[in-house]
């Protein structure tokens, strides 16, 4: 009879089905007896027993494997056990590599889904990812960057820390919370934080506290994305402003040609031009409004600090004063940031794919149901985490290395982070 099973400890006695579902007889190749139950143990055969054990499907037919076992009972202590099966999992009556599969499953896609492919109870999914998440990032500790990015995100209501290595598009670690003790609990412990050279961050004053405590070595890049949205808002300002002398026909107009004035002149369409040389037209204070958003993104065209120093000081000189009120949250970003902001053309860093791996976070999050915080932290972790072992580290240290025997100490795991390009792949064909 042809092994369906290919079990190693199990051969296929017969099979027939059963209400659909293939049931295959199996019985153990090299029965084992059961561990010592105490310190006499005497064990002497009580009948056996047929017992049922989920497999993955057999050519996409629901399978189950019925296992005649032998029952034993311990003539000293009256316990009562069951001849060992290394290929199945008792606990949960399925066989050990179905378990393995549902827990590869339930990395890639989301529980519910998992469940309805393999008819087991989402309860069952999310047990074996519990604990298949304790057991592989038990040990994780993120590898420092040379360059770090840091940014929130907000789920459950709350305020969510990631962490990034920019130069390598990886996500390295997500935190419960972003408040300042608890990050600097987080970080105190860490290997390689003297080896953080910069740090790309939004204007929050909490980060750019921690970077001093935490990185001596380390330099503050405000990201180039987070001021220069800044404009934007300066550009809506004007333009809602002038709401009040319109018409509600003009109003729901001028309203609805909200992107266009967000596009940039040198790679706007020509006919995107052509609407806008028509609306400033219409609204001359548009049009400066529009001048000062540019000239303010014109500023990261500099080729060198020093010509952005200067083309910074005069777009502040050149704002008119009726304008200030509007663009205040662009003059207060450089106010209060110019070096942060300006170190960008000494390092040309920005945490913009941060930014765009909370999105993707957020995607993951609508996909599966209930997910929480920790849930959806060793998903992203589990599925796209490159895992190396301590042998493996040795051996690419003894390559080429002389020295190799003065490496630091090795973790036991070293989970490096996830291929930004490959999460948002898995997202938009909706793998998670």
């Amino acid at each position: 009879m042809t092994d369906l099973l290919r079990l190693s400890k199990l051969f296929v006695a017969s099979q027939y089905e059963e209400d659909g579902t293939l049931i295959i007889e199996t019985k153990s190749k090299n029965p084992r007896s059961p561990k010592r139950c105490c310190l006499l143990h005497s064990l002497d055969k009580n009948g056996t027993k047929r017992q049922r054990f989920r497999d993955h499907p057999v050519q996409g037919q629901p399978t189950m494997l019925e296992v005649v076992r032998q029952r034993f009972k311990c003539s000293f202590c009256g316990a009562t056990h069951y001849e060992e099966l290394p290929d199945v999992d008792g606990d949960r009556r399925i066989t050990v590599r179905f378990r393995t599969y549902l827990e590869d499953q339930a990395i890639r896609l989301p529980f519910t889904q998992v469940a309805a492919l393999n008819g087991v109870h989402e309860t069952l999914i999310r047990r074996l990812f519990e604990e298949r998440a304790a057991r592989d990032l038990a040990d994780y500790k993120p590898s420092l960057p040379r360059v770090l990015g840091m940014d929130e995100i907000y789920l459950h209501k709350r305020a969510r820390f990631v962490i990034g290595d920019v130069a390598n598009k990886t996500m390295l670690d997500m935190q419960p919370g972003r408040r300042d003790v608890d990050l600097r609990a987080y970080f105190e412990p860490l290997s390689g934080r003297d080896r953080v050279e910069v740090v790309c961050q939004d204007m929050w004053k909490g980060y750019h506290t921690l970077t001093k405590a935490m990185f001596p070595n380390a330099v503050t890049v405000i990201d180039k994305y987070h001021v220069q949205r800044t404009a934007n808002y300066g550009m809506e300002v004007v333009r809602k402003a002038l709401y009040h002398n319109l018409s509600n026909k003009d109003r729901i107009a001028l309203k609805r040609q909200r992107a266009v004035f967000l596009a940039r002149w040198e790679t706007c369409k020509p006919e995107t031009r052509t609407r806008l040389d028509r609306l400033f037209g219409l609204y001359p204070a548009l049009a400066t409004a529009y001048d000062l958003k540019e000239r303010f993104y014109d500023i990261y065209e500099a080729e060198s600090r020093a010509a952005a120093e200067e083309a910074t000081t005069r777009w502040l000189a050149s704002v008119p004063s009726e304008f200030e009120r509007p663009f205040k949250t662009s003059i207060d970003a450089i106010n209060n940031w110019r070096p942060h902001i300006l170190r960008y053309f000494e390092h040309r860093y920005t945490s913009g794919y941060v930014e765009r791996l909370n999105g993707l976070i957020r995607a993951m999050n609508r996909s599966g149901t209930g997910y929480s915080f920790e849930v959806l932290r060793a998903k992203a972790l589990l599925k796209h985490g490159r895992i190396i072992g301590p042998a493996d580290r040795l051996y690419s240290l003894r390559i080429g290395e002389e020295g190799a025997a003065e490496a630091p100490e090795i973790p036991s795991l070293w989970l490096l982070g996830i291929e930004l390009s490959t999460l948002e792949a898995d997202l938009e064909a909706g793998t998670f």
